[in-house]
C-alpha cells in the first residue's frame, strides 16, 4: 500500500506540471488497508478522505475514488450504506455512483447522490466483447432484455451486486 501523503504528492505534481484535472484512485481500501488494524483502519480511511476532499477543493480537481462495498446479500441492490468504512465517504462526496448488476443480463451505473443538481438515476450498459468497449443500452435494447427476462430467459445471475464498487466523485469538472 502507498501512503495517502505519497499519493497526494504525486497528484500535486501532476496537477501542476501536466494540468491534470481528473484523478481516478482505485481503491481506498488498498491505500489504507494493510497499514492499520481494527478501528484504526476506519480512522485511516476517514483521514484519507478528508485529505482528498481538501486537495480537490484547493486544486480545483475532480477526484474519482473507488471504494468497494462491504459484503452484502447478493439479492439486494447496493446503496450508500453499502460502502465499506464509515459514512464519511458518502457524506463528503459530491456524487456517489454505484456499479450494480441487474436481474437481467446487463449492469448499470446508479447515481445515488448528486450534490450539483440533485438528478439521480440509472444508466444501463453492456460490454461488447467484439470491440472490447462498454456502451449505454438503448431503450429498444432495454425493452428486449425486459421481455426476455419476464419470459424466464434471464441471465440467471443472483441479482444486484457490485463488480467494482462505488465511485465517489469529489468535484465536478469544469469541462
Amino acid at each position: 500500500a502507498t501512503s495517502i501523503d505519497e499519493i497526494l504528492d504525486a497528484m500535486s505534481y501532476s496537477t501542476y506540471v501536466f494540468d491534470v484535472e481528473h484523478v481516478v484512485l482505485d481503491n481506498l481500501q488498498f491505500m489504507t488497508g494493510s497499514q492499520h488494524r481494527g478501528f484504526e483502519k476506519f480512522d485511516a480511511m476517514d483521514s484519507a478522505i478528508e485529505k482528498l476532499r481538501k486537495f480537490a477543493t484547493e486544486k480545483n480537481v475532480h477526484i474519482t475514488l473507488v471504494i468497494h462495498p462491504r459484503k452484502e446479500d447478493s439479492g439486494n441492490a447496493l446503496n450508500t450504506s453499502s460502502v465499506f468504512g464509515t459514512a464519511k465517504a458518502t457524506q463528503e462526496a459530491d456524487n456517489v455512483i454505484i456499479v450494480q448488476n441487474s436481474w437481467q443480463s446487463y449492469r448499470y451505473l446508479q447515481i445515488v447522490k448528486n450534490r450539483f443538481d440533485g438528478k439521480l438515476g440509472k444508466i444501463p450498459y453492456r460490454f461488447d466483447e467484439e470491440t472490447s468497449k462498454y456502451f449505454e443500452l438503448t431503450k429498444r435494447e432495454m425493452e428486449s432484455l425486459d421481455k426476455t427476462d419476464s419470459s424466464g430467459g434471464g441471465s440467471g445471475n443472483n441479482g444486484p451486486r457490485s463488480f467494482g464498487g462505488g465511485f465517489n466523485k469529489w468535484k465536478m469538472s469544469k469541462k
